[in-house]
């Protein structure tokens, strides 16, 4: 298979167009373990190891940070492409369509919650502390974008649009456990801990819709504070994690 991809523009206004050979699936996996037995690892056959999976990545990148900025209002691949400055037809390489591009867009978004979920309990803090933390993120400026664009595939989900479907099962139940966590520290039984936990998830939810819509950093972090008090008097409340 072979795809024309346009190389970027020169300072003279010349455009170049480049031949690239996509790699058949039965030569990506002989690279693979060719490359895997240098390295002595073992290799996912599916997986294509070296730059494509680097620019790869990097074009998931560039489109978050566009998608931070502009919202994920309705856009071509040809569109997109430009505002990254690189071409469609590698877009296309990487993710097939549209929808392809939006489903890794929205697995990313899924992973880096995931990654602050866990970051959590790495830095030992307390239960009361974990939850402070929690609406410090909310309420920080520099996550304002992220956070609506989450609200905004969050919705795309609602609507069980194809690209947000990974995402219906992580949503609330993913959460569930690391949070009913935090109440299982202070001494709550399990079951109560898990109730607790989707009580927390929704407050902490409705709250940030808050923020969004009305920008009152102040009150709602009053409202937060004040639904918080209520476990400051738990066992374990202020104990906490060990190394």
């Amino acid at each position: 298979m072979r795809i024309l991809v346009e190389a970027p523009r020169s300072t003279t206004g010349r455009a170049a167009e480049t031949l690239v050979k996509a790699p058949t699936m039965l030569q990506t996996t002989r690279n693979n373990k060719t490359r895997a037995r240098k390295k002595n690892v073992a290799v996912d056959p599916g997986f294509v190891l070296g730059p494509r999976a680097e620019t790869k990545q990097r074009m998931l990148d560039a489109t978050l940070r566009h998608l931070r900025e502009k919202g994920m209002a309705d856009f071509t691949l040809r569109q997109l492409a430009e505002a990254l400055g690189t071409s469609h037809r590698l877009l296309i390489y990487h993710f097939g369509t549209k929808e392809g591009l939006l489903v890794a867009v929205a697995e990313e978004i899924e992973r880096e919650q995931r990654d602050w979920l866990r970051s959590l309990s790495d830095r030992h803090l307390t239960p009361m502390e974990q939850l402070r933390t929690a609406w410090d993120r909310v309420v920080d400026p520099q996550l304002d974008r992220h956070l609506r664009l989450f609200v905004e595939i969050y919705s795309h989900a609602l609507q069980g649009r194809a690209h947000t479907a990974p995402l219906l099962d992580t949503l609330v139940d993913a959460w569930l456990g690391p949070t009913a966590d935090i109440f299982l520290r202070m001494g709550m039984a399990p079951a109560q801990a898990r109730l607790q936990a989707r009580l927390t998830l929704a407050t902490a939810r409705g709250l940030m819709l808050d923020v969004l819509t009305t920008g009152d950093i102040k009150a709602t972090g009053a409202a937060w504070k004040h639904y918080i008090s209520q476990f400051d008097r738990l066992p374990g409340a202020h104990k906490p994690t060990r190394p």
